[in-house]
């Protein structure tokens, strides 16, 4: 039996960072997630480099940024000269396997690359992968087998029948688990909602709309109380993940897989639930979106440890490598979330380092297929944002060139734009964000991905992608 160290990655789809309970949420939903934070390191200034699936999983996988790898809505596809790193574990002689919800990350965009066991779960038959997605899979699954749950009991019983089946015991594992559970629709399983809100507020939750765009596009009001109710259903998605999740750590507890493993749980991305005027994750790079949960833990790691210094979903191809002793095998612009040197644990003091987001596709098909007398200029839905988080203040800059700068420790909301008030520190946030784009160049422009089949697209449609 190898002796090297096993990875876990597992990532949480949409979970912003107060949708936990230690970091924030008042409602106690994550006892799971918790209990690993208690015994872990837990990352408080965490962000994603980009706020959707696809080009944040681009990001999580090549350790680029999407300026870098260039995958957005209007390119798709993963260039195949990136390295991945599913392929450098796979060269280390890592056994590496994925257990994916999300379409997006998947055979269709170049995202299975290195993974020798790809279980693409959005299908009935997570072996098919790319093969054609006809509608009446799509309608069998969404109807009856999936009618509560968007795959995390799947998850599951495939990581399970995984490891009695593929798993190889003389090689360390690689293992990436993707839940879908916590994304719009918020339809949490029976009971799980209850746990959350009383019956009149989960009658008041069930009734308020849940189409992101007919909101952005001004066809449908919603009051507070609305987003409230929605706030709930998001809530009780998240329980649901968390028992999902703590199902999982069972198991590979029981078969002693966790004995060696360093376990890495936080989110692609975020969630807006009303919050500057949006929902879904489109169209803002604003901390709703950017912030993220992320722990660490390995019985080497210091249990409880908090760590308040910078860090990006970028970080982690570096502090797998870091972790493994193989920080030679790959130069990255991210650096690892282990060494010392490079944290701080004192949150009144934030590191010299900065944060990256970037949105870099807007998504305006939506509302032309739905909504086609809106005009998504006239809500800002049609612009790209460059954003930069440096000594606790945040910038963000338009392609318009319309500039933004917030306090984040004292307006956390990012509700008051000090821009006119500090120009002398937006011109150094701006600088220094010039300064790397100039030296991160954009990634040659290449083919936007596979022909979707109808099928798919028409899934992804509903997730609310196209």
């Amino acid at each position: 039996m190898s002796a090297d160290p096993n990875i876990l990655l597992i990532v949480l789809d949409c979970v912003r960072y107060d949708g936990l309970h230690c970091l924030g949420n008042a409602r106690a939903v994550t006892p799971r997630l918790d209990a690993l934070a208690e015994r872990g390191r837990v990352f408080h200034q965490a962000r994603s480099a980009a706020v959707w699936t696809l080009p944040s999983h681009a990001s999580l996988f090549t350790g680029l940024h999407p300026r870098q790898h260039g995958v957005n809505h209007d390119h798709r596809w993963l260039a195949r000269h990136i390295p991945t790193l599913a392929e450098a574990l796979s060269r280390l002689g890592y056994q590496t396997a994925a257990f994916s919800t999300n379409a997006w990350v998947g055979p269709h965009f170049g995202l299975d690359r290195g993974f020798e066991n790809f279980y693409a779960l959005w299908r009935i038959f997570p072996g098919m992968g790319a093969r054609p997605f006809p509608w009446w899979e799509k309608a069998l699954r969404k109807r009856v087998l999936e009618r509560r749950d968007k795959g995390a009991a799947k998850l599951n019983r495939y990581v399970q029948r995984w490891w009695r089946r593929e798993r190889d015991r003389e090689r360390p594992f690689f293992l990436f688990a993707l839940y879908l559970d916590a994304h719009l629709p918020y339809r949490p399983p029976r009971g799980y909602a209850e746990q959350v809100l009383d019956r009149a507020a989960l009658r008041a939750a069930r009734r308020a709309n849940q189409d992101a765009w007919a909101y952005m596009a001004g066809e449908v009001e919603m009051t507070a109380e609305d987003f409230q109710g929605l706030r709930g259903l998001y809530d009780a998605e998240i329980r649901y993940v968390d028992h999902k999740l703590g199902e999982l750590l069972d198991f590979l507890q029981e078969v002693g897989a966790l004995e060696n493993t360093l376990v890495i749980v936080t989110a692609d991305h975020g969630e807006n639930i009303g919050e500057h005027g949006l929902m879904d994750h489109q169209y803002c790079v604003y901390d709703t979106l950017a912030r993220v949960p992320l722990i660490l833990h390995h019985p080497a790691l210091a249990p409880d440890s908090q760590d308040y210094a910078p860090a990006q979903l970028t970080d982690l191809f570096p502090t797998i490598l870091h972790f493994i002793g193989r920080s030679d095998l790959i130069t990255l612009p991210g650096r690892s979330l282990l060494d010392s040197a490079a944290s701080r644990s004192d949150p009144a003091h934030p590191s010299d380092s900065f944060q990256v987001i970037q949105y870099t596709a807007p998504h305006r098909h939506r509302f032309a297929r739905r909504h086609p007398h809106f005009d998504p200029a006239s809500r800002g839905f049609d612009r790209t944002f460059d954003a930069i988080v440096m000594d606790g203040y945040k910038l963000i800059r338009s392609n318009r060139g319309e500039i933004e700068l917030y306090d984040l420790a004292r307006d956390a909301a990012e509700s008051v734009n000090l821009a006119a008030r500090q120009p002398q520190r937006a011109a150094k946030l701006a600088a220094a964000l010039d300064a790397w784009l100039e030296t991160h160049a954009p990634a040659a422009s290449g083919r936007s991905g596979l022909a979707l089949d109808d099928g798919l697209e028409q899934h992804l449609r509903a997730l609310g992608y196209l």
